[in-house]
């Protein structure tokens, strides 16, 4: 009799999230049409996300989701519905990066205890990244524009 294999679930990563950063602040209506997945004209915003640096921040699949708000079980999830939720109350808006904002992001992608496996660029790389870019607008992304 041939030994049973017991395979290990892979995660399966439909998701990816990359930051742009970028200088200029972004209409009320061309933010509140970014956040709402609306299909109306951004050319504000088209332009200063095709100018923005990015860095890549990680993916997840559905499994890392969850129903409680803020406990994405990844660091990429948690970070995405934390500047949703800056970029969603009180106002529309691409949320501004201050030395507050780079110290909640660099806090909350700390990897935790019930954390499932998913890519994840190292906390060096994200904090650099955000330090540079102290006072300026914060959008997650699926991917940085095409280059032409």
């Amino acid at each position: 009799m041939e030994p049973v294999r017991v395979c290990q679930a892979v995660p399966v990563f439909e998701f990816r999230l990359w930051l742009a950063a970028f200088p200029e602040p972004v209409p009320e209506a061309e933010a509140r049409s970014y956040w709402n997945l609306k299909d109306h004209p951004t050319p504000h915003l088209d332009g200063a996300l095709r100018r923005a640096d990015y860095v890549y921040v990680g993916a997840w699949g559905d499994s890392h989701l969850s129903d409680e708000p803020q406990s994405g079980r990844c660091p990429a999830v948690r970070i995405f519905d934390w500047l949703f939720y800056r970029g969603t109350i009180d106002s529309y808006q691409a949320p501004l990066l201050d030395a507050r904002l780079r110290d909640e992001l660099i806090r909350i992608h700390q990897p935790r205890l019930g954390d499932l496996p998913a890519e994840s660029t190292d906390a060096e790389t994200i904090a650099a990244f955000l330090t540079a870019h102290l006072g300026w607008y914060l959008l997650p992304e699926e991917e940085p524009p095409a280059t032409a």
